[in-house]
């Protein structure tokens, strides 16, 4: 007789649980990855839309220099004067209907309570793109010669988790720079917002953006978790922008770490 060769049973259920480990092991990293790749494509094709709508207004408005960016403009009235005829969307709501249906945090985990998203002002207008990613315009006096706005795109409209800077993504619109990253040329310098005003020649841009001194910084660490002011990730855009439109490995993309330990009560 010839012998027959061949996988016991319990060999079987070994090599498959072997299997199955390793599975659980790498299918997280794959999901991760395959989610920052998703990321940077709405992100990236939001922010193109938006920008050919400016150049497309800009042609028929003129140059946005000579924008209307005073007190009297709300979201809405910004977006249907210059925005509007340029731009494909589906819907368009305030921020009466935005805050109690999605609520918003920061990157480090507290409560967004600024006017874009966090509160009923009724001056700050919403649209949803035909790729499902969300556009914001909120209207901030900067206390200085010139107003601008604050742009958010939120790469999976409503939907969770409406975190800054994993899928919320902050830009500032300036008469004399246009649409920039957040904190970039044309953003107010108050409240640590523009990341310019730290740059020198011993710390470059990606420097200043990371680090965790800076409350609006885009870090793995944060001082202190406890602060809403602390790790807020305003500067995550512009550090995508300034890594060629990419998450890299030092990209905060899962929890912020502690820097010092918190005290126990």
């Amino acid at each position: 007789m010839k012998k027959r060769f061949g996988f016991t049973l319990a060999e079987v259920l070994i090599t498959l649980g072997i299997i199955g480990v390793v599975s659980m092991m790498v299918l997280p990293t794959i999901k991760g990855e395959t989610e920052k790749i998703v990321t940077i494509a709405q992100l990236k094709h939001s922010y193109s839309t938006l920008q050919n709508a400016i150049r497309m207004s800009e042609y028929h408005n003129g140059k946005a220099k000579r924008w209307q960016f005073d007190n009297t403009m709300t979201g809405k009235k910004f977006f249907e004067k210059y925005i509007k005829n340029y731009i494909k969307y589906t819907q368009a709501f305030d921020s009466t209907q935005l805050k109690d249906q999605v609520p918003r945090k920061l990157l480090n985990g507290h409560k967004y309570n600024g006017s874009t998203y966090g509160t009923k002002n009724g001056g700050v207008y919403h649209i949803l793109l035909l790729n499902g990613s969300m556009v914001s315009f909120n209207l901030v006096n900067s206390g200085r010669r010139e107003n601008g706005w604050w742009v958010g795109i939120d790469v999976n409209g409503i939907n969770a988790p409406n975190t800054i800077g994993k899928d919320t993504f902050l830009f500032y619109f300036s008469p004399q720079f246009g649409l920039q990253p957040f904190g970039g040329p044309g953003t107010p310098a108050s409240s640590q917002w523009n990341y310019m005003e730290y740059v020198n020649e011993e710390n470059t841009v990606r420097d200043v953006l990371t680090d965790s001194k800076y409350s609006t910084s885009c870090s793995r660490d944060a001082a202190d978790l406890r602060s809403n002011y602390s790790q807020t990730g305003y500067w995550c855009t512009a550090l995508i922008m300034n890594d060629g439109w990419k998450i890299s490995k030092d990209y905060p993309w899962s929890k912020v770490k502690k820097h010092q330990k918190e005290k126990k009560h």
